[in-house]
């Protein structure tokens, strides 16, 4: 994402949260940003699709924090905590799709933005899904929609609490209370093996939905990565000639991606010219990581 980009949606989200949808202009966000509201346009073709993007982000952002806790190789035990306290965190500073008061309310008879919160809100329930069978395997393979169904319950209920009830619950105990509670249902549907409610025919609309399309792709995180970087380039404290410099060894860099057998000595010897200045270093450590990932050879 440009800089560019990034303020805009940066300024769309406080006034979105502190002026509301309904009282917020292109042209207040335009005057944020000391642009012109047609710049904007360029990105977003409307105020609509600005709150979708931010909608889509918020929950990219959440999945990608979810993804850092697993790297982190915890114990699976520890990693389940982790993930349940983080659903919380997240909340708490982003809301749950709405701000805190309410001020980011879409207008309801938006039909784009209420199909665009309902598939995310399918998107989140399988996420949850994933979590569970990650943690209890087959354990709750028969009951895994009316288990994903529950654990969705509890988090939504208590994420209520705290959010519009101003409960002062500690995300960490509440996080070990959920997984106890987990453990307790899943330990009764292996003693009486009821019969599932939620059947994979009657879920078929979730089922549908591809989970590997919730998280960035290889593919898409590089392209990510690369655009921050050719973003940046034009803004560095440099002479401009090593700014074209920079600017070629991007475009090289990202030719040699997409081959068929990209190679991996230019590779490296591009990151590394990329590297040498500090403002690109976190970009190229994150490319780096993602070719470890992918094992480009």
């Amino acid at each position: 994402m440009s800089l560019l980009k990034e303020k805009i949606l940066q300024s769309a989200i406080r006034f979105f949260a502190e002026k509301g949808y309904q009282a917020t202009s292109i042209q207040d966000i335009a005057d944020d940003c000391s642009i012109a509201k047609g710049s904007i346009y360029k990105f977003y073709g409307s105020k609509e699709e600005l709150y979708i993007s931010i909608l889509h982000k918020r929950q990219q952002d959440m999945i990608d924090a979810v993804e850092r806790i697993r790297k982190r190789e915890l114990p699976k035990r520890e990693t389940f905590l982790e993930e349940i306290a983080y659903q919380f965190d997240f909340f708490i500073e982003h809301g749950y799709y709405i701000s805190r008061d309410h001020n980011e309310l879409p207008p309801t008879n938006s039909d784009k933005i209420g199909s665009v919160i309902h598939q995310l809100q399918m998107n989140m329930f399988r996420y949850y899904q994933d979590i569970l069978l990650r943690h209890y395997g087959n354990a709750i393979s028969e009951w895994k929609w009316d288990v994903t169904a529950i654990f969705n319950g509890l988090i939504r209920e208590y994420t209520f609490h705290v959010l519009f009830g101003f409960k002062p619950l500690v995300q960490k105990e509440l996080a070990a209370f959920i997984a106890e509670r987990m453990d307790d249902l899943v330990q009764g549907l292996a003693q009486r093996s009821p019969r599932p409610l939620l059947t994979d025919e009657l879920m078929k609309e979730y089922s549908m939905i591809n989970l590997e399309a919730l998280t960035y792709t290889q593919e898409i995180r590089r392209t990510a990565l690369m655009d921050m970087i050719e973003s940046i380039i034009p803004d560095l404290s440099i002479t401009n000639s090593r700014k074209k410099d920079l600017s070629e060894v991007a475009a090289m860099l990202r030719e040699e991606f997409i081959k068929e057998h990209p190679r991996s000595f230019l590779i490296q010897a591009l990151l590394r010219d990329l590297s040498s200045e500090i403002e690109l270093g976190f970009y190229t450590s994150q490319l780096q990581q993602l070719i470890r990932d992918n094992k480009i050879d």
